[in-house]
C-alpha cells in the first residue's frame, strides 16, 4: 500500500470515528510510530483533522458526543495530560484529611490520586482506572463500587453499583462529565450517569471537574444542571491561577 492510498484510508477512518489513535494506526498498517504520528501530521496539514496528544480528532465532528464516538479510557489517559494534571491538582487541594469523597470515572479524576496520595481519607469510586493510580504509600481507604464492568470506560455501573452507593454519604462528590453546554453537564452513557447523578444526591458538596477540550460539547444525556456544582473546575489559563474556578451556587 502506497503512502498515498494509507492517507486515503485513514481519512474514511476518522470520518467514520471521528478520533483516530496513533496505536490505531500502527496496529492497522503494522508502521512505526514515527510514521504514524507523520501520517497525523499529513492530514492536520491537509485540513481534516487536530492534532490532540495520542491521536487525532476528525476537524468538523459534530459537537454531540455519544460511546460509540468517545475514545476508550485508556486512549485518553495521554491526552490534554498537562491541562487534566492542572484541574486534578485544584480538585485536590480541597480535600482535607478525615474526608469521605466521591471520586467519579475519567482520567482526569484519576489524576487526584497524585495529590491525595499522603491524604488520610475514605475514597469511594468506580473507576477502575484510577486503582493504577493510587500510591503504595496511600494512608487512606478505597472502596471500589461492584456492579457492571464497562471495559471501554474503566469502571463500574448498574444497578448493584447504585445499589452500593447508596450506603454512603460523602462530604464532597468530585464528578466527571463527557461534555458542558447549554449550563449543563452532558455524559454520553445513561448508565455511567446514573452513578454520577446519585452521587451527587449524597454529597454536601459537588464539584465538576474536566479539562476544557470538553467545553461547548453536548453528549447523550444531560445529567445535571451547572448551578447543582459549587464549582467547575478546569485546567489553569497561561499566566493566571492553577484552574478557573466558576462559583455556581447563588449566581
Amino acid at each position: 500500500m502506497t503512502n498515498a492510498e494509507r492517507l486515503d484510508r485513514l481519512a474514511s477512518m476518522v470520518r467514520q470515528s471521528e478520533f483516530l489513535s496513533v496505536s490505531q494506526i500502527m496496529n492497522e498498517f503494522g508502521v512505526s510510530r514515527s510514521s504514524a504520528m507523520r501520517d497525523l501530521d499529513e492530514l492536520e496539514r491537509q485540513g481534516l483533522v487536530i492534532r490532540q496528544r495520542g491521536g487525532a480528532v476528525l476537524k468538523d465532528r459534530s459537537r454531540h458526543l455519544t460511546k460509540i464516538f468517545e475514545p476508550a479510557t485508556l486512549e485518553k489517559a495521554d491526552m490534554h495530560a498537562v491541562q487534566k494534571a492542572g484541574a486534578a491538582r485544584k480538585a485536590a487541594d480541597l480535600v482535607q484529611d478525615g474526608d469521605c469523597v466521591f471520586l467519579d470515572s475519567g482520567t482526569t479524576i484519576a489524576k487526584m490520586m497524585k495529590d491525595l496520595g499522603s491524604r488520610d481519607i475514605t475514597i469511594v469510586t468506580p473507576n477502575v482506572y484510577l486503582l493504577s493510580q493510587v500510591p503504595e504509600n496511600f494512608p487512606g481507604r478505597i472502596c471500589l463500587l461492584g456492579g457492571d464492568f464497562d471495559k471501554s470506560y474503566l469502571v463500574s455501573t448498574g444497578p448493584l453499583a447504585r445499589q452500593i452507593l447508596e450506603s454512603f454519604w460523602f462530604d464532597k462528590a468530585f464528578v466527571s462529565a463527557n461534555g458542558l453546554a447549554d449550563d449543563r453537564a452532558w455524559a454520553n452513557d445513561l448508565s455511567v450517569a446514573e452513578i454520577k447523578q446519585d452521587a451527587m444526591k449524597r454529597a454536601n458538596t459537588s464539584y465538576l471537574v474536566m479539562d476544557r477540550s470538553k467545553e461547548n460539547r453536548r453528549g447523550m444525556y444531560a445529567f445535571a444542571p451547572v448551578q447543582n456544582f459549587a464549582q467547575v473546575i478546569t485546567e489553569p489559563d497561561e499566566g493566571h491561577e492553577d484552574t478557573k474556578e466558576e462559583e455556581m451556587k447563588g449566581n
